[in-house]
């Protein structure tokens, strides 16, 4: 190997070093600043006489497990979400709760709801997940009453046997039911849990320093397992204004038209690397900016999309160097190394297998192909044209690493195997080998470490829950 090339390697993996080192404290960072927002944000509500435990209905995934339980349908629309009756039978949907919900200082539900013939309506809560329901009816949905409130403390509660019972003081769950006829139709606009005082004082207590992201967050749910409305540090609370999530769409958009134009014609170093930052741009946004959540942003999935779409269009031009699905048999070794990796950390530090549903696990091999396919056909097929190989490597396995921001011993999992695959990948082009280490590795994390020394699997503002 000429000299050069050597100390091209050995730069390169003292950068490695040094960054495997800091993307745990990246993911903290970024952690801390989302809980101190959300924070920010909930202490404004409750001064407003709301609280966060607030729902529009408009489709069924406004509802726990997008759908109803029992004898009902449920159809999504402008006014509201409809439950139309199938055979008279009782009819539930869950409403999603942010967290565990005190419900003695958050005491009052206040429901928009119509209905298109008298309909009798009860509530169903569970104080944890692993403690029995508590029912109680709230009284008779009627077509000339749209709105309905009711105080939870006050009602008649009874256990599944019938039996009188405390009335919560928590809710990890709950349940809004209904006893629909048969074509009847109940219309739910809005609910709220809203302290019946009108005012909440939350506790406003510290957020401990020094702590990793996956601490941190076991930390702010222990905080709020003893008091449901604790907040964290005393920042203000400042919305973003309207335009906040469309201006880096329109500036992002301009970049890809005009680099699509401009580029078309010429070829070189500084033409692939700007496609590459071009395409990471997108997904790196919406990922590392907390972009993806339980009700991702429409500004923040056409960044993604357009990301996604640019690295097409390149595909398309042949702007992309090439490369296969598939190689030798012999070759396909080193990248499965990942597998025996994955199986050697869950035998050793794992917990008991719990394999997820099978259509889930078909469509993450789906998804780490298609990551694959953008980090490593695309990004470091690139990168690999205008670098030296060591840094095409390196830049590669740190943005699939960023892809899964904050979740920070994820990240650096993937960063280590991603150095890995993409040395592998521009030797060979091959990309269903790295897909289905990828893929089977990951599973075997989902089952062996998640929810133990993993906290998820879960990226983005996701990993928040």
């Amino acid at each position: 190997m000429p000299a050069r090339a050597r100390w091209h390697v050995v730069a390169a993996i003292v950068v490695a070093v040094a960054l495997f080192a800091l993307l745990p404290l990246l993911a903290a960072r970024v952690v801390r600043g989302a809980i101190e927002r959300e924070s920010a944000a909930e202490r404004a509500s409750f001064e407003a006489g709301a609280s966060p435990w607030s729902w529009r209905f408009r489709q069924p995934d406004d509802v726990v497990a997008g759908q109803v339980f029992g004898g009902a349908t449920l159809q999504g629309g402008t006014d509201g979400l409809m439950l139309q009756g199938t055979d008279g039978s009782p009819a539930e949907v869950g409403l999603p709760l942010v967290r565990t919900a005190d419900v003695r200082r958050i005491d009052e539900l206040r429901l928009q709801i119509r209905a298109s013939v008298p309909v009798p309506a009860s509530l169903s809560i569970r104080e944890a997940f692993d403690e029995p329901m508590r029912h109680a009816d709230i009284g008779v949905l009627t077509p000339d009453a749209p709105g309905l409130t009711v105080r939870l403390p006050a009602l008649a509660w009874r256990d599944d046997a019938g039996k009188p019972v405390a009335a919560p003081s928590r809710a990890a769950m709950l349940r809004l039911g209904v006893v629909l006829p048969a074509g009847a139709r109940v219309t739910l606009d809005s609910a709220a849990l809203l302290p019946s005082s009108g005012v909440v004082e939350p506790h406003a207590g510290s957020l401990p320093r020094g702590l990793g992201a996956e601490a941190l967050l076991a930390w702010r749910d222990n905080q709020r397992a003893a008091d449901p409305l604790v907040t964290f540090d005393r920042g203000i609370y400042r919305p973003a204004p309207p335009w906040a999530d469309w201006l880096p769409l329109a500036l992002y958009a301009a970049l890809l038209g005009g680099s699509g134009v401009w580029f078309r014609r010429r070829a070189g170093r500084l033409v692939d690397l700007t496609n590459a930052a071009l395409v990471a741009a997108g997904p790196l946004w919406f990922i590392a900016g907390l972009g993806f959540g339980r009700r991702p942003s429409v500004a923040g999935t056409l960044i993604f999309a357009l990301g996604v779409v640019y690295a097409v269009f390149l595909t398309w031009r042949r702007a992309v160097p090439p490369w296969r699905a598939w190689v030798s048999w012999r070759a396909v070794g080193w990248p499965w190394l990942a597998i025996v990796v994955a199986g050697g950390l869950v035998a050793f530090i794992g917990h008991r297998l719990a394999w997820p549903p099978l259509n889930r696990a078909v469509i993450y091999v789906i998804w780490a192909t298609f990551q694959q396919w953008l980090v490593l056909a695309v990004l470091a097929g690139l990168l690999d044209r205008a670098l030296a190989r060591p840094w095409a490597v390196l830049l590669s396995a740190l943005a699939f690493a960023l892809l899964h921001t904050p979740n920070g011993l994820l990240m650096q999992l993937c960063f280590v195997a991603e150095l890995g695959w993409a040395w592998w990948f521009l030797r060979h082009r091959a990309i269903l080998p790295i897909a289905i280490a990828h893929a089977a590795s990951a599973l075997l994390l989902q089952a062996g470490l998640a929810g133990g020394v993993l906290r998820s699997l879960e990226v983005s503002a996701r990993f928040l829950n």
